[in-house]
Parts: C-alpha cells; structure tokens; sequence
C-alpha cells in the first residue's frame, strides 16, 4: 500500500528562472507483473488522470482513481496528506523519512519529447525499484524550497534535474507506472487551495 501511495506522488536555483507555478495534468497509465492484478484493477485503484497544481513549497494532486483521490504535501510541516475513497479522514506522513533511499542516479540526453518539448532523463536505482524522469528546465522548480524532504527521494531528485518531470516511468517487482504530462497550465494559485479540506478528520498513517 505504501508504495502505492508513494506512486502518486511521482528547479531552478535562485540564479535561474523564477520556479513554475500552476497546474500539470498527467496522464497515468499501468502495467501489472503479478498475475493476481490485472492492469485494470491498478487503473482503477489508482486512477488515469492527475491533476498535480504547485505554488512554492506548497503542491497538491487531485486523482480520478477510486483509492486514492487526493494528497497534499505541506511545506511548513514536511507532512503530506492523503484523502482516501474509503474515508473521510485526511491521513498524514512525515516527508522526512524514506525507507527506500536512492543509491544511485544517472543522468542521460533523450530522444524523448512530451508536448512537443525535448526532454533529459534522469534515472533513478533504489533498492526496492527504478524510475525514468524526462524533464525540460522550461518547468523548473527551486529544489531548496524541498531540502528537508526525503521521503520518495523527491529532494534527491529535483536536485539533479531542477525541474518538474513531464514523464516518469517508475517499475518495482509488482507494476509498472507511466504518467505523462498532457496539459501544462501556468497561472498564478491561491495559497488557500493548499488548505487542508474543511471539516476532514485528521490522523497518522499507517500503511
């Protein structure tokens, strides 16, 4: 379940360009191994359509699957937040633990371009799983705003490429994860969309 959640998950330095603010829609596709998921079953759990909105420190993303429908990570407290379909319980994570850290990276020119721009790939090995990061810096993000976090290695990551991903394809022993930027809409957010939901019961996670 852990990784599940860590899925849907997946910058420029002050010198460059200001960090992007706004909202990216990626399109997430699965590929089971085990014989006892079907792809389907993932897709459906999990969700096709991510809509991930970033404002400084502070992003959220909205998903269309029946598991998980909404996580939001809180700078100022290093804590992410899940909203799961199965309650109404806002369900939260210390981002300053990783339980699978990064043991090593590699970074390779692409042939790959996602709407329309070229990409660098970033490839990233844990223990427990590998993951591609296509970005272009025409997205980036200032990776101090994330020092403090570690969890899914999201400071390790954004360290290397400054930018947001615009493809991440991410496999472990279980499935595989393709989630593809469809949509890019820049455009400046209120810091009162990054709230935690009103009235929502709040508690530690435990998967």
């Amino acid at each position: 379940m852990r990784t599940l959640i860590l899925l849907l998950m997946l910058s420029p330095l002050m010198c460059l360009a200001q960090s992007f603010e706004g909202t990216i829609t990626y399109s997430n596709s699965f590929k089971s191994k085990s014989p006892s998921l079907k792809d389907e079953q993932l897709a459906t759990m999990m969700g096709t359509k991510q809509e991930y909105s970033i404002k400084g420190g502070n992003y959220k993303s909205i998903f269309n699957g029946t598991f998980v429908k909404m996580q939001l990570y809180k700078n100022i407290e290093n804590r992410s937040y899940t909203l799961t379909g199965k309650s109404d319980t806002l369900y939260w994570e210390n981002y300053g633990v990783n339980k699978d850290a990064a043991i090593k990276y590699e970074v390779r020119n692409s042939n790959e371009k996602i709407m329309g721009l070229p990409c660098d790939l970033l490839i990233v090995q844990t223990p427990k799983s590998k993951t591609y990061y296509y970005y272009n810096k025409k997205y980036g993000i200032n990776p101090e705003l994330f020092k403090r976090q570690a969890y899914g290695n999201w400071y390790y990551i954004i360290s290397k490429t400054k930018a947001l991903p615009l493809k991440t394809v991410y496999e472990n022993d279980l499935f595989v994860l393709t989630s593809t930027a469809v949509k890019i809409s820049p455009v400046k957010l209120q810091i009162s969309s990054f709230e935690l939901p009103y009235k929502k019961k709040v508690a530690a996670a435990n998967w």
